[in-house]
């Protein structure tokens, strides 16, 4: 693929080089988060395009919005501008966000030059309050990056496959999660589940560690369209792991297996 440049980026890579930041969050503490994930960072010895944080990353998921959540001018949404800036990579986080009087919880996808775009949460957790303190997003989001057609999407999201569905228009979809460990089987089978049914490359990403309402073990990773896993973070550690996907590769096999030319037809209604 062509390697012409736009703002001294590339336009279209074939290789894309993915980083899943697997952490333990401390619950409703910025500042400790953002000096935990930024020792991560700087231990970091590959150039990533795009670095993938977990949901809620910078506060913990946790249903008391009021005295957590941050405006986008916030200490959370300006940390991701200013290291997406200083590392030269995009970065995807979740973060509880307040906005006009409502509460989000949003997943940013911040470009290298720190502008970003934004996708609000549609599946909220109602088993634990989520859809009484938060407000559902509406629409889905595709970012077009590096050539690539990427869909950030968050944790309970996972569960609805009309959502996720691939209509020709994503090439990566991605999961950030505080997924714990009383529905580990779920996190690590439907994962395989999406990457197969939509022809496309997933990355998950969840945090360790415990909190009150249960046990983190990560488990995050890269999955092929084949539903094949192509890296895989270690159960229980903060840690970083790397993983390199093709485009080329991607877009041969589904010339040769053409399956979603092949999906029902469907609207989503409110």
């Amino acid at each position: 693929m062509n390697s012409d440049t736009i703002n001294g980026q590339p336009s279209t890579v074939d290789a894309l080089k993915i980083l899943l930041v697997q952490h333990d969050v401390v619950l409703g503490d910025i500042d400790a988060n953002l000096h935990k994930i930024d020792n991560l960072l700087n231990s970091c010895t590959q150039k990533a395009d795009i670095i993938i944080l977990t949901e809620m990353f910078s506060t913990g998921f946790s249903m008391k919005p009021e005295l957590f959540a941050e405006p986008v001018s916030g200490k959370a949404v300006t940390w991701l501008r200013n290291k997406a800036k200083t590392l030269d990579s995009a970065i995807v986080a979740s973060v509880m966000t307040a906005d006009s009087g409502k509460y989000y919880n949003r997943a940013f996808f911040v470009y290298p030059d720190g502008k970003y775009e934004y996708y609000d949460k549609r599946h909220l957790f109602s088993y634990g309050g989520e859809n009484n303190r938060f407000t559902a997003g509406k629409s889905r989001l595709t970012i077009e990056y590096l050539g690539w057609k990427i869909c950030p999407l968050i944790c309970y999201d996972l569960r609805f496959p009309v959502w996720s569905r691939n209509v020709h228009n994503y090439d990566l979809l991605i999961y950030m999660a505080s997924w714990p460990n009383a529905r580990q089987k779920v996190w690590n089978i439907l994962p395989v589940a999406r990457a197969m049914e939509n022809q496309c490359y997933v990355a998950t990403v969840n945090r360790i560690g415990s909190d009150r309402t249960g046990d983190y073990s990560g488990e995050s990773k890269v999955v092929n369209q084949f539903g094949e896993t192509l890296a895989q973070s270690a159960p229980d550690v903060e840690c970083l792991t790397f993983c390199e996907i093709s485009l080329s590769k991607l877009f041969a096999e589904r010339a040769e297996f053409p399956f979603l030319n092949d999906a029902d037809v469907f609207c989503l209604k409110d």
